[in-house]
């Protein structure tokens, strides 16, 4: 029998915001809950339509009371950055742990101020404290990069990182991060739980077609917020290559647009038309996207020319039964797991749009192959980021804490 009973979430992303952290914390509490666990969940009032205080899926939500923080170029104009260290904050939430008996802190993002409230708490209650890290600190404005990284590797590294018992992982990129960054050789690998995305009417997917002018069309999908590490440079440069002998093709790219470049070299290219920025969209349109196109492509755009990990709309597209290319490491989740034409389509980070532009031509050349490669695509994403697996490894590391 375990014997993890109580834990305390703090993420300063939680639902209804939609987020790749979010959504990760959010479902998370929920499965931990479905496996008896009870959990406690403070997070920062953005959506003064949601209250303060609710039991959802049997989740206890304590959404505090913050400061709403503009769009800044240093933050590359996230919108939902939150300051919850206010008065009254702290004293709520030590009492609402000492009431529910939390023996665990679990902080997502160690780069928000409820990662500060974490560690206070931790020190203060004696619970141990686990991070994980979603994101990677950087920015392509080398000034704001320059503040950023030595805020990161100092303030953060000391008053966050080195404070807990335990840093999550999701991939070998956030493990390289967290040894050159921090110095910390406390890390534990739990990659990305991701369920099957709900399956849409095939009315949605029909109406989405019309829409978009997708009848017809051969479609590659791009889910995720449109951004300087997201930014699809390469990729809308590989994908125009391609329409001379494939006419027929469309990119499409879903998610917040907060990277105007993307859109400037569309025109410049004069691909405006097949290449269609469809914004952010709710999520069930964004199955209906999945359901409809015939293979996804996105990944992070590091300065450094390493190769990223999935990300949460690849897997998602993996899941169902969908062919996956991008600039991509093979070993992010462990040897073996990930493999190149097989599984996956692994792109190389030099001459990268000479790659996208064939890599496309051989899937439309291809069907047979494409459709091979996306079965053994679903059978390993199911395998690897399964949620029963992925909230097995949390249990487990929750309790070898508490132990």
């Amino acid at each position: 029998m375990s014997s993890v009973r109580s834990i305390a979430v703090f993420s300063n992303l939680f639902p209804p915001q939609v987020t790749g952290s979010s959504v990760q914390a959010g479902t998370l509490a929920r499965k931990l809950v479905e496996q008896g666990i009870d959990v406690t969940v403070f997070t920062s009032h953005l959506d003064k339509g949601t209250p303060a205080h609710e039991v959802a899926d049997g989740v206890h939500i304590h959404r505090l009371p913050c400061l709403h923080l503009p769009k800044l170029p240093i933050a590359v104009n996230f919108p939902w950055l939150s300051f919850t260290m206010l008065p009254g904050n702290f004293s709520r939430m030590k009492r609402v742990m000492r009431e529910r008996g939390c023996q665990v802190i679990h902080v997502h993002n160690h780069m928000f101020d409820m990662a500060f409230n974490g560690v206070i708490l931790s020190k203060m209650l004696k619970v141990p404290m686990v991070v994980t890290i979603h994101s990677i600190i950087h920015h392509p404005n080398k000034v704001y990069d320059a503040i950023l990284s030595s805020a990161d590797a100092t303030l953060l590294r000391w008053a966050v990182i080195r404070q807990c018992a335990r840093v999550i992982d999701l991939d070998n990129l956030c493990a390289r991060y967290r040894e050159s960054r921090f110095g910390a050789k406390n890390g534990t690998l739990i990659p990305l739980g991701t369920e099957f995305p709900e399956e849409p009417s095939p009315q949605e997917v029909d109406d989405l077609r019309e829409k978009y002018g997708l009848e017809g069309k051969k479609v590659i999908l791009s889910v995720g917020h449109l951004h300087h590490l997201r930014n699809r440079m390469a990729l809308i440069r590989g994908f125009a290559r391609t329409l001379d002998r494939s006419p027929d093709s469309r990119l499409v790219i879903v998610g917040s647009k907060n990277f105007e470049p993307a859109e400037t070299l569309a025109r410049e290219l004069g691909v405006e038309k097949e290449v269609i920025f469809a914004g952010k969209q709710p999520r069930n349109v964004v199955a209906a996207f999945m359901a409809l196109c015939d293979a996804h492509s996105m990944w992070f755009e590091m300065d450094t020319g390493e190769p990223s990990s999935l990300g949460n709309a690849n897997i998602e597209a993996m899941l169902m039964g969908k062919p996956v290319f991008g600039v991509f490491d093979e070993n992010a989740y462990g040897s073996g797991v990930l493999k190149h034409g097989e599984n996956i389509f692994i792109l190389p980070y030099e001459d990268t749009d000479a790659h996208v532009e064939s890599t496309i031509l051989d899937l439309w050349g291809s069907p047979e192959r494409a459709r091979t490669v996306g079965e053994a695509a679903r059978s390993i994403a199911r395998r690897t980021f399964a949620w029963d697996t992925v909230t097995r490894q949390h249990l487990d590391l929750f309790e070898s804490l508490i132990n």
